[in-house]
């Protein structure tokens, strides 16, 4: 025979693979273990193939297994998937448009159903994707972080970390996604470096005529919900001016002039505008100074009953678009300039992030951060190379509490009940069938982040 011109690797890697199966030469059984070495997977989600990455990673472990199993350890590497939880429900959202359907139409319990269907069809793929490339998982042992032991689990932790106080409900800044209409974490909202404009507005003082403060945003359809300006407490040029009031303009309501040192007296004319309910910074402003929070914008990203009459309904940029004109026509738009910034998008749909107030679930993260950041420095946890360790402890140090409710349909639902009646909220192991009062129970509609999830893998 002569040797092709090209490798072909599909006649020899097939049957080679074909034989370890048949072999179950990836399995080790629990109980004959005396020298174990486990890789965990890190879970590929299920709604599409694999790329070259997941290719380069699975590579190096597979070569990691297959070291320590030749050195004649009990070599095991667990696979598994994860149910990515908005990528998916947006696959198959997007399959159901394409009849001219939603999943309104369908109603939650048909929905799930039919996401189902698409995981029967499609979420082997990657498996036998991994088998291709040779990866030697323990297949027996292959896991689907909806699979009922894992539900459990997930919903154990949930109650766990809610007793322990380190679960919790509140009304704080978020990103959301106004294109999957959820919830996203600071990881899921990548920002991206964005050339836009930067906007200088004039605000009337009140009590003296044709006098004004100037405050420069990139985003100034929010002004329609500022509820002050703030100046550096030690700002010599503006000092005088805490505790008067603006003339918020469009609007006509009067807010404060207040001091606060977050405000950087270096930016623009030294003045910030703030809007508690469209800014991580000014939410905390204006938790120390107590100002009220005005939501200007709908779920969809257009502009809420919150705001002035006109602009009410329209989209956010052509909201922006509007308020510029009216500032304009009124002469209260001073300058507008090019500048670049960071802009978060949504890491799955890659709309505009929009940061708004709202109701969500967090993880107190800072305690449950403190015993690993104390076995980095302990020894006990080390990284190679080294210098990734510094990375690590600057999260342990910088971590934020992570919202962990999603507004879909797809993962785990939220374990937590509120009663109708009493108001109680009820957070459970079982599903609980009436409040203790023996008022109507009602489930929260929301799921699980699909991180929180498969963050027990």
């Amino acid at each position: 025979h002569e040797l092709s011109v090209r490798f072909d690797p599909t006649g020899i890697e097939t049957p080679i693979y074909r034989r370890w199966m048949d072999r179950n030469a990836f399995h080790v059984e629990a109980a004959d273990v005396t020298a174990p070495y486990v890789i965990a997977i890190p879970p590929p989600n299920v709604t599409a193939a694999l790329h070259m990455g997941h290719g380069l990673n699975n590579t190096i472990q597979d070569v990691l297994i297959r070291f320590h199993r030749m050195r004649g350890r009990d070599a095991m590497w667990i696979p598994g998937t994860d149910h990515a939880g908005i990528a998916t429900q947006n696959v198959v959202e997007r399959d159901l448009a394409k009849n001219g359907l939603s999943r309104h139409d369908l109603g939650r319990d048909r929905f799930v159903e039919r996401v189902w269907e698409w995981v029967d069809q499609y979420g082997s793929t990657i498996i036998e994707q991994l088998k291709t490339i040779g990866c030697s998982c323990d297949w027996d042992r292959t896991r689907f972080t909806l699979d009922e032991g894992l539900s459990r689990a997930v919903r154990e932790v949930f109650v766990r970390l809610y007793e322990k106080g380190l679960v919790y409900r509140g009304n704080y800044i978020i990103n959301w996604c106004p294109r999957c209409l959820t919830a996203l974490s600071n990881e899921e909202a990548e920002h991206q470096d964005s050339r836009g404009r930067l906007y200088h507005l004039r605000y009337p003082l009140t009590g003296a005529d044709e006098e004004y403060v100037v405050v420069a945003t990139t985003r100034p359809e929010t002004m329609l919900g500022d509820t002050a300006v703030a100046v550096h407490p030690s700002d010599e040029r503006h000092r005088h001016l805490v505790g008067r009031q603006v003339e918020l303009p469009l609007v006509g309501r009067l807010i404060p002039v207040i001091a606060d040192e977050y405000v950087d007296p270096e930016f623009g004319s030294g003045f910030v505008k703030v809007t508690p309910a469209h800014d991580p910074n000014d939410f905390e402003i204006g938790m120390r100074h107590d100002l009220p929070r005005v939501d200007i914008m709908n779920d969809d990203a257009t502009i809420s009953d919150q705001a002035p009459e006109p602009y009410r309904g329209l989209d956010r940029f052509e909201a922006r678009k509007r308020v510029l004109e009216d500032l304009d026509a009124q002469g209260l738009l001073v300058e507008v300039e090019e500048h670049d910034h960071s802009v978060g998008h949504c890491y799955r749909c890659s709309t505009a992030v929009e940061p708004r107030l709202s109701l969500q679930w967090f993880v107190r993260m800072k305690p449950l951060a403190e015993p690993a950041l104390k076995a980095y420095h302990d020894g006990r946890l080390r990284f190679h190379p080294e210098r990734f360790g510094n990375t690590y402890e600057h999260w342990m140090t910088n971590v934020r509490d992570w919202c962990i409710s999603r507004q879909l349909w797809w993962g785990h639902r939220m374990p937590v009940w509120y009663c109708q009646d009493c108001g109680e909220d009820i957070v459970a192991r079982e599903d609980p069938s009436e409040c203790g009062c023996g008022g109507t129970l009602e489930q929260d509609p929301a799921v699980l982040d699909t991180w929180f999830s498969s963050w027990l893998w």
